[in-house]
């Protein structure tokens, strides 16, 4: 398996020498955990009441572009970082609602309609099942419920729905069930 890069001499995908456009392709393991355990700490320290004075204020600083970053790059970071980023916000905007307006300001919620409604949903059963709670946060404020409905979402959701539920066989054509 050769891959070029512009004006690159040819590298096998194995070789150490240059990183190759595969080897790009995913976040490697080690960062993917930190980003993990990260997440997973602002998740359980946003709803608890000892921190309730601290996570007011989160959000003020670079957590929303380095939220913006993982959500919108979720065929490079995965589909379990991509869930972990859209639930800090959706526990942030759940616990702080009045603090929605400024995380529309820095266009979070615009990357997450993005990633959710125009890009391809990362199709697994936990991303999917999140998609209520992720959807209703962002429209918990008119200007929220705005943005989703001009985005026409339910053309584009159905069909991911749709093609996830063949993916995983649930209309697989047996002998005595036949769904139409």
């Amino acid at each position: 398996d050769v891959d070029m890069a512009d004006g690159e001499q040819p590298s096998t995908s194995k070789s150490n020498k240059s990183p190759s456009k595969s080897c790009r392709s995913m976040c490697i393991p080690q960062r993917a955990a930190l980003l993990k355990s990260v997440l997973n700490f602002l998740k359980k320290s946003i709803p608890d009441p000892l921190f309730s004075d601290y996570i007011r204020n989160v959000m003020d600083g670079s957590l929303p572009s380095s939220l913006k970053h993982i959500i919108s790059k979720a065929e490079y970071y995965g589909p379990s970082l991509f869930l972990l980023a859209t639930e800090v916000v959706t526990l942030y905007v759940f616990n702080e609602p009045s603090l929605l307006s400024s995380l529309q300001d820095r266009k979070l919620t615009d990357v997450i309609l993005e990633a959710l409604v125009v890009k391809e949903v990362p199709p697994t059963r936990e991303v999917i099942a999140s998609l209520p709670n992720i959807l209703s946060a962002l429209c918990l404020n008119q200007r929220g419920l705005e943005a989703f409905i001009q985005c026409k979402p339910f053309d584009r959701l159905f069909h991911v729905l749709l093609k996830v539920a063949v993916k995983w066989g649930f209309y697989k054509d047996n002998e005595d069930v036949k769904l139409a």
